[in-house]
C-alpha cells in the first residue's frame, strides 16, 4: 500500500512537467523540474524530464550532463528510463538506450517490462544476435507468452539474412527445428506463427513441407487475406514445377480477379510449361480443370472476355491475348496458330480502351508484334476512327472528353513509332500549333475539375513542348526552347496539380542556366518523405551548379532531415512489426532502411551540405576551424562522413517524365553510366572534403606536440601529415582514373538524369588547384618541424603562385558576357554561370587551404623574430623566402578574387540593362493572346531574375573570400 502510494505521490510531482512538454512550453517544464527537485534533490525521473526540456531548447550540453549522471547511477523506475530512451532518440544514440535497459536487467532481471523493452533497444540498432538472447531471456520469464519465443526465431531468421554462408546450414534449420517443436507439442496460436514458419520453409526451399502446411490443419489459421490459401498453393505448385495444379489454381484466382494481370502472366507461363512438358491428363482423372493445350488457353481467355462483356471492361484478358502471343513467338518450336491476328486485338483493345489514359502504355508494350508497314497501317485505321480535319483542312475538335483521350491515345502511339522523326521544321512547329489550340480547347472540359485534378488535355501541351524542344535540338536556336517553357509554364497555370509540367520545366529551365523558377517549381512538388530520395536528383545537381547557394543550403537541409528522421521511424515500424506478429513486413522494413541508408542521394547530399558550408559559412580561418570541429570529420575514416560506395544504391525515379518516343539510344545505359558518374563525382568531393578537414587539422595541432604528430608515437593512428599525403596521392589516383572516362561530357536525354560537374572539373584541371595547395602545406608542414635556419632553399621557397595562375588561366578561359550573339540571333551563353560557379568553389577551397599555410607559418615567423631579437647583432638575418613568398601568394589570390569578382558582376542582367525580351519569338508574340503575353513576360522576368540571384550570391562568396585573404597577414 505505501509502495503504490509512493508511486501515485511521484506521478502527481511529474504531471505538471509532463503536460509542458507536451504543450512544448520546454522553459516552464525545466521551472516545473526544479521546484520537484527542490523538494526531492534525487528525484531522477524529474532530473531527466529537465534534460529532455533543455535538449529540446537547444542546450544540448547541459542536457548531456545530466543523462550521463543519471545513466551512471543504472536506474531502474520506469518512468526514468522511459524519459531517458525519448531523450538518446532525440539526439539520435540508440547504443545508450540498449546500454541503459541492459544495466537495468542486470539489476532487475525477472522485470518483464526491462527485458522487453531491452529487446526493442536491440531492434532499433539491428543487432539479431543480442535480440534472440534477449527474446529467450523473456521466454524463460514467461513461458506461456508464444511472441516472446517467436521474437528469438525471427531474430535466427534475421542472422540467416546476415550470413550467407550460415543461413542453409545453421541459422534457418535451427528456426525450423525450434517452430516444429511448437507445432508437435500443438502450441501454434495465431496466424502469425504460421506466416513465419512457411517464411523459413521458403527460404530453405522445402515446397513440399510449406504445401502441407498451407492445406493442413494450420493453414486454417491463415485467414487474414483473401484467397491466401490459393495463392500460396498456385505460388508453392510453381516452385514445384506441378504445373498443371499451378494452372488450375491460377485459373481459379482469374474467375475471381479476372483483371488480376501477374495471375494472367502465371497462367500464360504454366501453360506453356505444361505445353513443352506435352502433358496429359490421365484416363482417369474426371474432369479436368487445367488448360494443358494452347487451343485451349485462347478459349478460356475468349470465355473470360465473353463473360465479362455486360460488366465493366477489364483490360487483364484483353492484354493476356497479346501476352500469350509475345510468349509463344519467343519460343519458336511452338505454334502461334489460333491465337488470332495481333492487328486485329491491337483494334479491338482500341476499340474498347482506346479513350483510356492506359491505352497507350498497353500497347507500347506489345506493339513489336506486328512489323513496321502494320503499325503505320494500325495508326492509320486508328485515326480513320475520328474527324480531326474537315474537308478545307480545318481543325476539328472532339466532341467529348473520349474522343479527345482517342486522340491523344493516336499521338502518343505515332510519336512513339518515330512518325514525326520525318517531319520537317515546318511541320513540327504546324503540329505543335494545332496541339496547343486543341489544349485550348479541351481546357472546357474540365471546367468542373478540382484544383488537385490533372486537366483532360494537358497531354496535347506536353506534346506540343516535346516538339519545340526538337526543333530547338535541330536548329540550336534557344527562342524555341523559351516557347516550350512558356506553352509549360501556361499549362501550370491552368493545372497546378500536373507535375509532368513541373518536372519539365525545371530540366528547361536548368539547360539555359536559370535555377530561380526551379524552386518555386520544386516546392510546389510538395516533395515529402521518400521523394526527396526519389526526386531529390530533380535540382540537387543544378543548386550549387547555377550559383543559388542560399537554396542548395535549404533543400540539402530539408533531404538530410527527412533521411535522419527516417532512421528512427523504421525502427519504431519495426518494432510495432514484432509487437503485432507482422513477421513477413520486418524484411521490408529492414530492406526499406538499408536502401536510404545506402541512397546516392543521401551521400551527395551529407557531402555537398557539409562543402556548401565550409565555403558559404566561413569569412576567416577561425571559422572554418569551428566548422570542422562541429562537423566532427575523420578524415582517416573512409570517407567525410562515411560512404559505403561498394554499398550505394540508386533509387533516383529517372522515368518520372513519359516523352513517348521510342528509345533511340539505351535509356539503361544511360541511368548506369550515369550512376557511375555520380558515384565517382560523389567520391571527388567526399575526397575533398577530408583533405580539407584533415589540412585544417594539422594547422590547428601545430605546434601542440609536433613531434607527435608527425611520428605518431604512442598512437596506432597515422599522424595527420601521413593522412593527408595519403588523401592526395588517392585523389590523383582517382583522378587519373576517372580521366579516361569522365573527361568528355556524356550526352544525356533531356527527359534523363543530368550530368554532373565532373567532366568539366576534369577536363579543366580543377583539381591541380587542391593538390598544389596539399604539396606546399606538406612542404611546409616539415619546415616547421626542421630548423629554419638549416633548411633546404628548395623548402624555404615555398609556397609558389603557381595556384592563382592556375586560376587567372581558368578566369580568362570562362570570362565572357551572358548574352551572345550569332549570325545576328541572341542566345543565352548558358555555360558562363556554371564555369565561374565552379572556379569560385575552387578558390573557396584554396581559400582554406592558403589559411592552413598561414597557420603553420604564423608561429614560424614569430619563433624567428624571437631568435633573431637574441642574438643582438647589428644586421638582423635576412627573413627566409618563404615568408615573402607566401604574402606574394596571398596578394595573388587577393587579385584573382577581385577579378572574378568583376566577371561575375558582368553577369547580371539588370545591372548590364541586358534585354531578355530579345530572346523570345516575333512570330509568336505576333499572335499572342493576353493572357500568353503576360506569361512570357513572367518567364523572361523570372529568367532575368534567376540571373541576378546567382551574380549577387556568387558575388558575396568572393567578397567573403576576399575577406577571408585579408585576414591571413603574417
Amino acid at each position: 500500500m505505501a509502495s503504490g502510494s509512493h508511486v501515485d505521490v511521484n506521478e502527481r510531482r511529474l504531471r505538471p512537467i509532463y503536460d509542458c512538454l507536451d504543450n512544448g512550453n520546454n522553459k516552464k517544464a525545466i521551472q516545473e523540474a526544479e521546484k520537484a527537485l527542490k523538494k526531492h534533490k534525487y528525484f531522477q525521473c524529474a532530473k531527466v524530464l529537465k534534460a529532455l526540456a533543455l535538449l529540446r531548447l537547444g542546450r544540448h550540453d547541459e542536457s548531456s550532463v545530466i543523462l550521463d549522471e543519471i545513466h551512471s547511477q543504472h536506474p531502474t523506475d520506469e518512468a526514468t528510463l522511459q524519459a531517458m530512451a525519448i531523450c538518446y532518440r532525440e539526439v539520435y544514440k540508440l547504443e545508450a538506450i540498449a546500454d541503459l535497459y541492459e544495466n537495468a536487467r542486470k539489476n532487475c532481471p525477472e522485470n518483464e517490462d526491462i527485458l522487453s523493452a531491452l529487446f526493442m533497444a536491440y531492434v532499433r540498432l539491428g543487432d539479431y544476435k543480442k535480440q534472440q538472447q534477449t527474446a529467450m531471456l523473456l521466454h524463460r520469464l514467461q513461458p506461456n507468452k508464444n511472441p516472446y519465443y517467436f521474437w528469438a526465431v525471427m531474430s535466427i531468421v534475421m542472422q540467416s539474412s546476415e550470413n550467407e554462408k550460415l543461413a542453409k546450414g545453421m541459422f534457418l534449420p535451427l528456426a525450423e527445428r525450434m517452430i516444429k517443436k511448437y507445432v508437435d507439442e500443438n502450441k501454434i496460436n495465431a496466424e502469425a506463427e504460421v506466416q513465419l514458419y512457411l517464411i523459413i520453409l521458403n527460404l530453405l526451399g522445402k515446397w513440399d513441407e510449406a504445401y502441407a502446411i498451407v492445406t493442413g490443419p494450420l493453414g486454417e489459421k491463415l485467414t487474414s487475406e483473401t484467397f491466401f490459401k490459393e495463392r500460396k498453393s498456385a505460388d508453392l505448385f510453381s516452385n514445384l514445377n506441378k504445373w498443371p495444379d499451378a494452372n488450375a489454381k491460377f485459373k481459379f484466382l482469374l474467375r475471381e480477379n479476372p483483371d488480376d494481370w501477374q495471375h494472367w502472366k502465371n497462367y500464360i507461363t504454366s501453360c506453356l510449361k505444361i505445353v513443352q512438358s506435352r502433358w496429359e491428363p490421365p484416363e482417369d482423372a474426371g474432369d479436368c480443370d487445367t488448360d494443358y493445350t494452347i487451343d485451349m488457353a485462347c478459349k478460356f481467355i475468349s470465355q473470360t472476355i465473353s463473360s465479362l462483356s455486360d460488366k465493366r471492361s477489364l483490360r487483364g484478358p484483353y492484354l493476356a491475348q497479346l501476352e500469350l502471343i509475345k510468349v509463344l513467338r519467343n519460343h519458336s518450336e511452338l505454334s502461334v496458330d489460333g491465337t488470332g491476328s495481333p492487328m486485329e486485338l491491337f483494334k479491338e483493345y482500341f476499340k474498347v480502351f482506346g479513350d483510356k489514359n492506359c491505352c497507350y502504355e498497353d500497347m507500347k508494350l506489345f506493339i513489336d508484334l506486328i512489323t513496321k508497314p502494320q503499325q503505320l497501317e494500325l495508326v492509320d485505321s486508328f485515326t480513320k476512327t475520328l474527324e480531326l480535319h474537315n474537308s478545307e483542312g480545318n481543325i476539328v475538335f472532339a466532341s467529348d472528353v473520349k474522343v479527345m483521350q482517342r486522340h491523344l491515345t493516336i499521338l502518343q502511339l505515332s510519336r512513339y513509332l518515330g512518325m514525326y522523326d520525318s517531319k520537317s521544321t515546318e511541320e513540327k512547329l504546324a503540329l505543335s500549333r494545332e496541339c496547343v489550340q486543341r489544349y485550348h480547347h479541351g481546357l472546357t472540359f474540365g471546367k468542373d475539375l478540382l484544383i488537385t485534378d490533372i486537366q483532360f488535355s494537358d497531354n496535347f501541351l506536353m506534346m506540343a513542348a516535346y516538339l519545340l524542344v526538337e526543333v530547338w535540338e535541330e536548329l540550336k536556336d534557344q527562342h524555341y526552347l523559351i516557347e516550350a517553357i512558356v506553352q509549360l509554364q501556361k499549362g501550370f497555370k491552368n493545372c497546378p496539380a500536373n507535375f509532368q509540367f513541373k518536372v519539365l520545366l525545371i530540366h528547361l529551365f536548368s539547360v539555359l542556366g536559370a535555377y530561380g523558377p526551379c524552386q518555386q517549381l520544386y516546392d510546389s512538388l510538395e516533395a515529402k518523405h521518400i521523394m526527396n530520395d526519389t526526386l531529390g536528383y530533380v535540382i540537387s545537381n543544378h543548386m550549387v551548379r547555377l550559383g543559388h547557394f542560399a537554396a542548395a543550403g535549404t533543400n540539402f537541409g530539408s533531404m538530410l532531415k527527412f533521411f535522419a528522421v527516417n532512421h528512427k521511424e523504421t525502427a519504431e515500424y519495426l518494432i510495432a512489426a514484432y509487437k503485432y506478429g507482422s513477421f513477413n513486413k520486418i524484411f521490408e522494413f529492414v530492406r526499406f532502411r538499408e536502401k536510404l541508408q545506402n541512397s546516392l542521394q543521401y551521400a551527395c547530399a551529407k557531402v555537398e551540405s557539409m562543402l556548401l558550408d565550409l565555403i558559404l559559412e566561413t569569412s576567416h580561418h577561425q571559422s572554418v576551424e569551428q566548422m570542422v570541429t562541429y562537423m566532427e570529420i575523420d578524415p582517416s575514416e573512409e570517407g567525410a562522413p562515411a560512404v559505403e560506395f561498394g554499398k550505394l544504391c540508386d533509387n533516383r525515379d529517372l522515368r518520372i517524365l513519359e516523352a513517348w518516343e521510342k528509345e533511340v539510344f539505351d535509356t539503361n545505359a544511360a541511368i548506369d553510366f550515369s550512376f557511375k558518374e555520380e558515384k565517382a563525382w560523389l567520391r571527388i568531393r567526399s575526397l575533398t572534403l577530408r583533405i580539407l578537414a584533415c589540412a585544417v587539422n594539422i594547422g590547428q595541432q601545430v605546434g601542440s606536440n609536433t613531434k607527435t604528430m608527425n611520428n605518431g608515437v604512442g598512437s596506432e593512428k597515422k599522424a595527420p601529415a601521413e593522412i593527408l599525403q595519403s588523401l592526395a596521392n588517392e585523389l590523383s589516383e582517382h583522378i587519373q582514373e576517372y580521366k579516361k572516362d569522365f573527361s568528355k561530357a556524356y550526352s544525356y536525354s533531356l527527359q534523363g538524369p543530368s550530368p554532373t560537374r565532373l567532366s568539366k572539373y576534369l577536363s579543366d584541371g580543377h583539381y591541380q588547384v587542391v593538390c598544389a595547395m596539399i604539396e606546399n602545406i606538406l612542404l611546409l608542414f616539415k619546415l616547421q618541424l626542421e630548423d629554419l635556419e638549416h633548411s633546404e632553399n628548395e623548402k624555404l621557397e615555398s609556397p609558389s603562385e603557381k595556384v592563382p595562375e592556375i586560376l587567372a588561366g581558368l578566369l580568362a578561359k570562362y570570362r565572357c558576357t551572358l548574352l551572345t550573339e550569332t549570325n545576328g540571333k541572341k542566345s543565352i551563353n548558358t555555360a558562363v554561370i556554371e564555369n565561374l560557379s565552379l572556379l569560385v568553389e575552387t578558390m573557396s577551397h584554396s581559400a582554406i587551404l592558403t589559411g592552413v599555410c598561414h597557420r603553420i607559418l604564423k608561429p614560424l615567423k614569430t619563433s624567428w623574430n624571437k631568435r633573431s631579437r637574441k642574438k643582438k647583432t647589428d644586421t638582423p638575418p635576412p627573413l627566409p623566402a618563404v615568408f615573402s613568398n607566401f604574402t606574394k601568394l596571398v596578394a595573388s589570390f587577393d587579385s584573382c578574387a577581385k577579378d572574378m569578382h568583376v566577371a561575375v558582376r558582368d553577369l547580371d542582367p539588370v545591372l548590364l540593362s541586358i534585354d531578355l525580351g530579345s530572346l523570345s519569338l516575333a512570330e509568336s508574340e505576333e499572335s499572342d493572346c493576353p493572357e500568353e503575353a503576360g506569361v512570357r513576360k513572367d518567364v523572361l522576368k523570372s529568367m532575368e531574375t534567376s540571373y541576378q540571384t546567382s551574380s549577387r550570391e556568387v558575388c558575396e562568396l568572393i567578397h567573403n573570400k576576399l575577406q577571408y585573404f585579408n585576414s591571413l597577414k603574417l
